[in-house]
């Protein structure tokens, strides 16, 4: 197992200045704390908590905040928030907190069960009026991921509305002109800014979207079944549907596959997040790619007050990447 020593001949950077490196020291050159960093990676050094807790009074720990862990962009967002941690040092606490109670409970306040350093919210709790009392209660450092509301602590941009609007264009530049979206449940969710992506590409080509054409899900796979059973039913019917997650976008689809639609002459559909089913379901679906590594390499060096290692301000992440499959090519009937 590698020690401090190895990481000091490696890097041929002092144990005294890697120690401040390691303790979050901000007067260290950027330079310097590049090839800590470097060697750190390299050598997978790993010090341990405790001292360095003692040494700094920090407990090094960034707590994150999720509903369900098993949902593919919570589980990919924490993959993505572990590895950032462990890249500078830090270590990431999973709590898991019960949504119903936070709708329900007047008094709904977040519990902690460790003590921590800085907190991360991801979507749709980044903007909940509760959420963010509570947090503020706290008084950690915050980062809320993709967050539209004005509010306590720091936000990470993710350019949701921009990669929808390339979406849409996309299915418009294929023929669509009937194009309706199944968006988030309500309009304070962060994923909203998909529902606008929408609407500015739908303008953008001069074309309607009229209110019926817009349903309001709950992002589940079983909502996207429901949300296709009422468009199907409207007297003119699109030809794409554009959804908010992909597990919505399955569910529609899915629907309108056993119903002997055809996927995409019949019917193109397109998602969004990238998720594993979207791979492997049949015709695989369209979607956007956010870019969650750069995501999480973010909100961790904002949580911890951190600049990048060039000395620079932490750099915002990309645009999402649009990632065109079966379920959109082919021109509409």
């Amino acid at each position: 197992m590698a020690t401090i020593k190895d990481v000091s001949e490696k890097s041929g950077i002092s144990v005294k200045t890697i120690s401040r490196v390691l303790n979050g020291v901000e007067t260290v050159r950027p330079n310097v704390r590049a090839k800590v960093e470097a060697a750190i990676r390299e050598l997978n050094y790993r010090p341990a908590l405790a001292a360095r807790q003692l040494v700094s009074g920090k407990t090094y720990i960034i707590v994150i905040l999720v509903p369900d862990v098993a949902a593919w962009y919570y589980s990919r967002m924490l993959l993505a928030m572990a590895q950032a941690c462990r890249a500078v040092g830090w270590h990431l606490v999973v709590e898991v907190f019960d949504r119903q109670a936070l709708e329900v409970d007047a008094d709904w306040a977040i519990s902690l069960s460790c003590n921590a350093d800085a907190v991360i919210v991801l979507p749709p709790w980044s903007d909940h009026p509760k959420m963010l009392r509570s947090l503020e209660r706290l008084g950690l450092p915050t980062v809320r991921i993709a967050a539209q509301a004005r509010g306590f602590g720091k936000v990470v941009d993710v350019h949701q509305r921009a990669a929808m609007a390339e979406l849409v264009a996309h299915l418009i530049a294929q023929g669509h002109e009937r194009i309706a979206m199944i968006a988030p449940p309500a309009a304070h969710f962060a994923s909203e800014q998909r529902h606008l992506g929408y609407r500015d590409a739908m303008a953008a080509a001069g074309l309607e979207a009229p209110p019926a054409y817009l349903f309001r899900s709950a992002m589940t796979f079983e909502s996207g079944q429901e949300a296709f059973g009422h468009l199907m039913a409207l007297p003119q019917r699109p030809t794409a549907i554009v959804a908010v997650n992909d597990a919505t976008a399955l569910g529609a689809m899915t629907a309108a596959l056993r119903l002997g639609f055809r996927v995409p002459q019949d019917l193109a559909f397109t998602g969004f997040d990238n998720s594993s089913e979207s791979r492997s379901a049949f015709p695989p679906l369209t979607t956007v790619e956010p870019p969650f590594e750069q995501i999480a390499r973010a909100a961790v060096l904002m949580a911890i007050d951190r600049e990048e290692a060039s000395g620079d301000p932490v750099r915002p992440p990309d645009s999402p990447r649009i990632i065109l499959r079966e379920s959109t090519e082919g021109a509409p009937v």
